[in-house]
């Protein structure tokens, strides 16, 4: 992993040393900048494949390129097209495909990557982003043209950034900013799967998609389940086996106890024997350490539990929020943040089990939609019932559920839908409705050839994966210069899941039903039937704990900056007080609204 930055310009040394410390923890290994014809090039590097020859900026006589990421197959396409290389680096194929194809070079490439390429003949600027968008990449076209690995980058090199209040209500209401837009005016995020080309003396920018998940949704159906489950065997063998391989340091991999991690740790003892395997115990959380380490046994890895109790979470929390540029609603921020601090004592690269909800249909809204003339029927009792029942806190518990089953059927379209995933403040009085909801509508974004359950999945590859669980890794391990790799985002295996018929991936009322099939043949007894938890936390014992005093401050001041978005009354009512709504969603609502406070404040100090 690296940090990238360039701009239209050259920088005094002050600007350097600024640029180059806000993105050194991507990069500790070295930071190198590069003028050429009054253009700027930065590149902060974590060494992971050919350490001797791959520093960066890297320059030939047609080329500057900046790269963040991995190519896992550039081995293979050095072969295929008989490229002449000086260096062992997946940097250097780039580069020369792209010498030999032009801009199809692109769609070649298998990993996470995104990188900026400057043809000096046509004076363009490439930015370009992998499939998924599991490397992020940021740049803004104004007051000369930039770009950056993180927000927080660009903003140093911008001194200031106006937001923009339209796009921080959408951030309320579902949790992100759809499409290539952030909070911020002049700020923008290329979109995965795309390339951008930037004139540096037209000044025109366009952007191109050279590959849709969705088409692949279209080829015939897999629907043998004898025949899935031995593809899925050997794509996914395959998948983990290029990410341990494509390394020079040694490779460890989460261990949460769930379906996911505990599938990538059985295929990587396969390659790494002795392999590493991480596990995070955490007080006041999910805990599912005894689970995990009953796994470890029986995979033999060398495994770890990480203890975490959060006596440092008071001093670290701002740090953590504010690492990320723009707010975020995802409490497993601090999970992650100290899961990956831990492991990055032992490992330089870690293995994690992010895609294989979206890719294979692991959440229990997939269920909803699945089942969703049949659930429908019985909702109105239910709800009935429900009001007769006290709230919970509990979020994995039946009674939460229910509870949330019950707000799933009060709403249609796109309500429905983020009450079933982000659950924030899209139904709070003096929101508008979801102005840009059309990006989400599950019965007319994608057309007629999808079923709801293969629309809902789509969704969330476009907007909850990128926009908050891509984002929260990328963060967390890069703070922590530790490198997170995702075999269920092999170009292969993506594009071969989409064939397979939704009964595969859930069945019934059984979510990732072909998944938790494979998980059988590799990992003994019962850990299947587990429910979904990952690194999760219990936000109440934090914020009325750790967080009890920065949570009082921010959210009880007299002049919150919440209340430019928020009916001010409305939060004390129903947020500030028990009782009033829900606990899950109460609590997730006031640690969304500390973010937001934490990373106003922190934007206001620049």
């Amino acid at each position: 992993m690296c940090g990238i930055f360039g701009c239209i310009g050259t920088l005094d040394a002050e600007k350097k040393n600024r640029i180059s410390s806000s993105l050194k923890h991507r990069g500790p290994d070295g930071q190198y900048f590069k003028e050429f014809n009054s253009l700027t090039f930065f590149h902060a590097r974590l060494s992971i494949i050919d350490v001797a020859g791959g520093n960066q900026p890297f320059e030939t006589e047609n080329v500057i390129l900046v790269f963040n990421g991995e190519i896992y197959n550039y081995k293979a396409l050095a072969k295929q097209h008989q490229l002449s290389l000086n260096t062992a680096s997946d940097t250097e194929v780039i580069i020369a495909l792209y010498a030999k194809m032009g801009t199809a070079a692109f769609e070649q490439l298998d990993g996470m990557f995104a990188f900026a390429l400057y043809d000096k003949q046509e004076k363009n600027i490439y930015l370009v982003r992998d499939r998924s968008g599991k490397k992020p990449l940021y740049f803004s076209p104004n007051n000369g043209f930039s770009f950056a690995s993180e927000i927080n980058a660009l903003l140093v090199y911008k001194s200031a950034s106006d937001i923009n209040h339209q796009h921080l209500k959408w951030y309320l209401q579902k949790g992100f900013v759809s499409g290539e837009n952030t909070i911020y005016n002049d700020i923008f995020e290329v979109l995965p799967a795309h390339y951008y080309t930037y004139n540096v003396e037209t000044h025109k920018i366009s952007r191109s998609q050279y590959w849709k998940f969705e088409d692949y949704f279209l080829s015939q159906k897999i629907k043998d389940k004898n025949v899935a489950l031995e593809q899925l065997d050997d794509l996914f063998a395959k998948a983990v086996e290029k990410r341990i391989l494509s390394s020079d340091f040694e490779v460890g991999a989460f261990l949460s106890g769930g379906i996911d991690s505990s599938l990538v740790c059985a295929f990587a003892v396969k390659t790494n024997p002795n392999l590493k395997t991480f596990t995070v115990k955490m007080k006041g959380g999910f805990d599912e350490s005894e689970v995990a380490s009953l796994i470890a046994k029986q995979l033999k890895t060398s495994h770890h539990e990480l203890t975490i109790d959060y006596d440092s979470l008071a001093n670290d929390y701002e740090k953590i929020v504010t690492s990320y540029g723009e707010p975020i609603i995802d409490e497993s921020i601090i999970p992650s943040y100290y899961v990956a601090k831990a492991a990055s004592e032992h490992v330089r690269v870690i293995l994690n089990g992010d895609g294989g909800d979206e890719i294979f249909g692991g959440y229990r809204r997939y269920v909803l939609y699945k089942n969703y003339e049949k659930i429908k029927l019985f909702s109105g009792l239910g709800r009935n019932i429900l009001r007769l029942l006290p709230a919970t806190d509990d979020k994995n518990g039946t009674l939460s559920k229910l509870n949330r089953l019950s707000d799933f059927f009060k709403y249609e379209g796109d309500e429905q839908y983020f009450s079933a995933s982000t659950d924030l403040f899209f139904d709070a009085p003096g929101f508008n409705k979801l102005e840009d909801g059309h990006y989400f509508s599950h019965k007319s974004m994608f057309g007629t050839s999808f079923s709801l359950l293969e629309k809902t999945m789509l969704t969330d590859f476009y907007g909850i994966l990128p926009k908050i669980l891509f984002k929260k890794m990328d963060i967390a391990t890069m703070q922590s210069s530790i490198e997170g790799r995702s075999p269920f985002l092999d170009t292969n295996l993506m594009e071969w899941s989409a064939s397979l018929d939704q009964n595969l991936k859930v069945k019934g009322f059984t979510s990732k039903y072909l998944l938790r099939e494979l998980n059988k043949k590799y990992i003994d007894g019962s850990v299947y039937k587990l429910p979904k938890k990952g690194f999760e936390v219990s936000v109440k014992d934090l914020l009325n704990n750790q967080l009890k005093e920065m949570y009082s401050d921010y959210l009880h001041s007299n002049n919150p900056y919440y209340a430019n978005f928020i009916d001010q009354k409305y939060i004390k009512d129903f947020y500030l007080q028990e009782g009033k709504i829900n606990d899950v969603k109460r609590y997730k609502g006031l640690l969304v609204l500390l973010n937001l406070e934490i990373w106003h404040k922190n934007l206001i100090k620049r």
